[in-house]
């Protein structure tokens, strides 16, 4: 995609894909390296660049480490090796990467919603790289920095734990005096650019939605780099910070989707609260007591079965007509892909659902482009681009407006139909 759009792509780390990339990488690592005398007075650089190596179709940073020389690469497995971002932007000297959460209802045409909330995810350990050994200072994934001996300790800003919200990831910009209005609008470009690549290879369907979490970078120079997109995101509650976070974005969720309650699992927690307290009062006093969800889900569907087994009443039933059958029929035929199992329209999607702020479309330019047609990518790539030039120009010229004026300046700008993505302060 950089090849053909140019630079508004340019925000993943170069990368190889082994063993297919084994040659173009051991020609990339045999290249020398120039340093400038600050760069090596401050000791982020050595003569060889820093690579990382993530093993594919694994999970929770398991099978990642660093290195500098060829030699050193050892894998048995499809792997990717990218260069290492060696300038992260540090708090408290930890690095720190970015969770967010996207949701797509729709490809056809593209529809793309982001939650305001989302998690900073710490490393426990001081970042340096004269120990790339030590996954604790290169690593934020959240399940293996939760073993680490820093964990539980008060860090230096950090505190307790490797997690924040975002809100209070924008207190501390705030209180550390940096600007982070035009680091979002990029992450906001960063994600629709990302999605868009894909397009092309999603067939028209209904029924069907993705819900990803990109894992987003901030080097010292506040560019985002986007690390990977993960399929299938943790949705555990390890702190305060995941139940603070995940527990309304899947309720919202549910919402934006239409999804009944008793279809998502949610509705097994409120069966403890009525039916299992009620009918074991003795049990409920003990603090040990529990009830395991499978147990819980099959008293749901007990219940549900229960319900469909009673007969109708006869006030209430009244025999269906002959042509009922055909206007379903009819209707059913004429349902077209950009329409959900429940009728809703994604042409007309809501520009918000609780904390899910829609970035695509955004303009009516971009709202009833057919994404299988040739072009229509191009069209989409040019008015993000004039929504980063916008953005970068509004943050220059109005360097002491509010947040609020500047979402303004940026909506009239780039025409937006709904409200400028930024996360809760």
């Amino acid at each position: 995609m950089k090849k053909i759009y140019g630079n508004i792509y340019d925000f993943s780390p170069h990368g190889y894909n082994l063993p297919v990339e084994y040659t173009k990488l051991a020609a990339e690592c045999n290249k020398p390296r120039t340093m400038n005398a600050k760069d090596q007075s401050e000791g982020y650089f050595d003569a060889n660049p820093i690579w990382i190596c993530k093993p594919v179709a694994q999970s929770q940073g398991r099978g990642i480490f660093l290195f500098r020389n060829l030699s050193e690469l050892n894998y048995d497995t499809n792997t990717i090796v990218q260069k290492y971002i060696e300038r992260p932007l540090l708090i408290g000297g930890y690095k720190f990467d970015l969770r967010l959460y996207v949701c797509i209802p729709s490809y056809h045409p593209l529809t793309i919603y982001m939650y305001r909330e989302g998690l900073a995810r710490f490393g426990t350990d001081k970042f340096t790289l004269n120990d790339l050994r030590n996954p604790f200072r290169h690593l934020t994934n959240s399940s293996i920095n939760k073993l680490g001996p820093g964990y539980a300790e008060m860090k230096d800003r950090v505190g307790s734990g490797c997690k924040w919200t975002l809100k209070q990831l924008r207190r501390y910009f705030r209180q550390a005096g940096i600007s982070d209005w035009l680091l979002w609008q990029k992450i906001s470009v960063l994600v629709v650019l990302t999605v868009l690549s894909q397009v092309p290879q999603v067939p028209p369907t209904s029924n069907c939605f993705e819900f990803f979490g990109f894992d987003v970078l901030i080097d010292h120079l506040l560019k985002p780099w986007l690390l990977e997109v993960n399929l299938s995101p943790a949705l555990g509650n390890d702190c305060d910070a995941d139940q603070s976070v995940k527990k309304p974005m899947l309720h919202d969720l549910f919402d934006l989707l239409g999804l009944p309650l008793y279809n998502t699992g949610l509705s097994v927690f409120s069966i403890w609260n009525e039916d299992f307290k009620e009918n074991n009062r003795e049990l409920c006093a003990n603090k040990n007591a529990t009830l395991s969800v499978m147990n819980a889900a099959g008293r749901w569907r007990k219940k549900q079965r229960q319900k469909s087994a009673r007969p109708k009443s006869s006030s209430r039933y009244k025999p269906k007509s002959p042509s009922k059958p055909k206007i379903r029929k009819q209707k059913s035929e004429n349902k077209d892909s950009s329409h959900w199992g429940n009728g809703k329209d994604w042409t007309i999607g809501p520009k918000r659902e609780g904390g899910w702020i829609k970035l695509c479309p955004f303009n009516e330019r971009t709202q009833f482009y057919s994404y299988l047609e040739k072009g229509s990518a191009k069209q989409i790539v040019c008015q993000l681009t004039k929504w980063m030039r916008s953005a970068k120009e509004i943050a220059k010229t109005h360097p002491h407006a509010s947040e609020c004026q500047l979402n303004e300046f940026l909506a009239k700008d780039v025409e937006l139909m709904g409200e400028v993505w930024i996360p809760p302060i």
